[in-house]
């Protein structure tokens, strides 16, 4: 599709119209040839993946946007110094889409804009790579499943825990297993989540604020919002819950071999003065699966020593406890195992980020397809709006609704703001 022309467009196609798949299908990328990326969003997160990917003989990084040119110009000046190469910059991800020389973008954005741009990437032919969570509401994650399957890209969400030994090693004594019958699975996550007393100002000069809150409601700039916009509903369903709570469910799905949730139910809030963010600090939140018990354990400060975040597995035989780096295995006769692995050098995972250009050579599903990713944000989501309503919530995993709970329905789907529409 020329470039002008899929300028003109992308108002219809945000709102729900669809290119040709016939105009929509990039070519094959051969397997000895790089892979030609461009990263949007250029902040905390995506500057890790870039730097971490100017570096990997996979691919060629030729394109940055951020809403902020301050960050894409920083990026684009470190990557040309490590490859040797200056990416083009935007500050509108359309423009990214409409070129026909990008295989595949890495959408690592504010939470509120992952589903339009996956969605809008796949029907302009590229492959992707989504932070997570994938989506805001479950109406968003399923249309992001359906658009990588009707355009057959290639989707990879950022559970890098998929990639990581400590986890695949975690998930092996599980599923073997060593533990017995898996009947109750915790995660937890410690995390000082206080934005600071929101101002609103002028924004900063080089900002498009309006395309910062894209399908959000308008309002002036915050820069609270701006930097720790996980605090904020409109843009992060749940702060940690829907940040950490993605990774950790993910691996508790992985273990227990279930994905869809019976029923869910969650108390809350924040306790410390004055609300500094619509997103609650402190979530306990009890899950119902086919066989066990899940529970999710969100505090600003851990119940767990020297230990922010991890999870554990309870089964009839021992238990497993585990973070990143090291898992700890308690058997039923009180013997104790420990396993350490060496740590993470960077936030953006080479390993998953190889598996990922395996995919787009091969067509194969990656390891954190999007359907999985969806499904593990689907929780985090559900716990959400029990908060919400307060009461005990009965979820259809199939049918993807709330059963004989119309209230609690409506909250699985968001109102975009014009022209933004999915």
């Amino acid at each position: 599709m020329d470039r002008r022309l899929f300028l003109q467009t992308a108002g219809s196609i945000a709102a729900g119209a669809v290119i040709a798949p016939s105009t929509a299908s990039a070519a094959r990328v051969a397997y000895n040839d790089k892979v030609r990326i461009a990263i949007i969003g250029n902040g905390g997160m995506g500057r890790a993946h870039a730097y971490s990917l100017a570096y990997n003989p996979n691919c060629d990084i030729v394109a940055l946007c951020d809403v902020f040119n301050r960050r894409y110009e920083e990026v684009a000046e470190n990557v040309e110094t490590i490859t040797g190469k200056r990416p083009d910059t935007y500050q509108d991800f359309r423009e990214v889409l409409a070129r026909q020389d990008i295989d595949a973008v890495w959408v690592v954005t504010p939470d509120h804009w992952h589903p339009l741009i996956t969605v809008m990437a796949c029907q302009a032919g590229k492959d992707v790579y989504v932070e997570k969570p994938v989506c805001t509401t479950i109406h968003e994650g399923r249309a992001m499943v359906n658009a990588a399957r009707r355009y057959g890209r290639v989707v990879q969400v950022g559970t890098q825990h998929r990639s990581m030994d400590v986890f695949k090693e975690t998930i092996r004594i599980v599923r073997e297993g060593l533990l017995g019958k898996i009947t109750t699975a915790t995660a937890w996550i410690g995390t000082n989540g206080l934005q600071g007393i929101e101002e609103k100002r002028d924004s900063p000069e080089g900002l498009d604020w309006d395309m910062w809150l894209g399908p959000a409601p308008w309002t002036e700039f915050s820069p609270q919002r701006f930097r720790g916009f996980m605090g904020w509903h409109d843009y992060a369903r749940g702060g940690e819950l829907t940040n950490w709570g993605v990774h950790l469910m993910d691996v508790l799905h992985w273990g227990i071999g279930q994905d869809r949730p019976l029923n869910v139910q969650a108390l809350g809030g924040s306790y410390r003065g004055a609300p500094h963010s619509d997103n609650y600090e402190n979530i306990e939140a009890l899950f119902e699966y086919p066989g066990c018990t899940v529970t999710w354990e969100q505090r600003h400060v851990s119940a767990y020593s020297n230990k922010d975040f991890g999870m554990k597995f309870y089964g009839t035989e021992g238990r497993l406890e585990c973070h990143r780096g090291v898992f700890t295995v308690t058997h039923s006769d009180g013997r104790t195992q420990e396993k350490m692995f060496p740590p993470q050098q960077s936030w953006a995972n080479p390993e998953h980020h190889n598996n990922f250009f395996h995919c787009v050579r091969t067509r194969q599903k990656p390891v954190a397809d999007i359907e999985q990713g969806f499904r593990s944000t689907t929780p985090t989501l559900l716990a959400g709006i029990a908060l919400k309503t307060g009461r005990k919530l009965h979820w259809d995993g199939d049918a993807e609704r709330f059963l004989n709970d119309e209230a609690a329905n409506r909250h699985i789907t968001r109102a975009y703001r014009a022209p933004w529409h999915i």
